[in-house]
C-alpha cells in the first residue's frame, strides 16, 4: 500500500483502481472495531484494508492515522511512522502524545539530537507534560547528561508517579538506575 501527502497529513491512498476494500462499506465504527481487532491479532494488512473504507472525514481520518501509525511502528518502518506522526504533530499541537511520537521515530531514523529538539519545543507548548519530561530524561541518559536527565525526571514524577517504577525499568535510564533505586524508586506501594 502506497501513502499520499497532503500538507503533513498522511492518509491512506488508493492501491489500484480495483481498490482492496472490505465487501462491504459499512459504518465507520464497525470498520474502526474490526481495524483495531486486526491490528490487535497482529493482522496488519486486513486492519489497513478496514481503514482504508473509513471516511476521510474527522474523527475517523484523525483515527485512522493513529492505528496506521501504530501498525508502521510494529513493522518498524519508521520513516513512515514519522511522516504520520508530524503530520498529526502539526495538525494537533495541542496533544503532547503527538510530539512524543514525533521524537519516538525521529530518533530512529534520524538522530536522538533532532528527537530531543522536537521534544523541547513541545515542552514549550505543554509545559506541564510529565510524559515530554520523562522522556527528555531519557535522552538526557542516553546522551550521557545525567544532571539533566535527573532534573527531567524528578520533573516528571511530580507529575505522575507511575514515571518511578517505569524509569528504574527503562533501558534508557540504566545509566541512573542505581540512583534511582536509592531514591526508592523501585519500590510498589500497594
Amino acid at each position: 500500500m502506497s501513502l499520499e501527502k497532503d500538507e503533513a497529513n498522511v492518509t491512506l491512498a488508493k492501491v489500484t483502481d480495483k481498490e482492496d476494500l472490505p465487501p462491504h462499506v459499512l459504518a465507520p465504527k464497525v470498520h474502526w472495531e474490526r481495524a483495531s481487532g486486526y491490528f490487535a491479532l497482529e493482522m496488519y494488512e486486513e486492519a489497513e484494508r478496514e481503514l482504508r473504507a473509513m471516511p476521510k472525514e474527522e474523527p475517523w481520518d484523525k483515527n485512522a492515522r493513529m492505528l496506521l501509525l501504530g501498525i508502521r511502528q510494529e513493522q518498524g518502518n519508521w520513516e513512515l511512522v514519522q511522516e504520520i506522526a508530524r503530520g498529526l504533530r502539526l495538525e494537533f499541537p495541542d496533544e503532547a502524545d503527538w510530539w512524543v511520537s514525533d521524537a519516538f521515530a525521529t530518533r530512529r531514523c534520524e538522530s536522538l539530537e533532532s528527537a530531543r529538539d522536537i521534544l523541547l519545543e513541545g515542552l514549550g507548548v505543554h509545559e506541564d507534560s510529565s510524559i515530554i519530561r520523562y522522556n527528555l530524561a531519557c535522552y538526557a541518559c542516553v546522551l550521557e547528561n545525567l544532571r539533566e536527565c535527573m532534573d527531567f525526571l524528578k520533573e516528571a514524577v511530580e507529575g505522575d508517579e507511575k514515571y518511578k517504577l517505569m524509569a528504574v525499568e527503562d533501558e534508557d535510564l540504566k545509566g541512573v538506575r542505581e540512583d534511582l533505586i536509592e531514591l526508592g524508586w523501585g519500590k510498589v506501594v500497594v
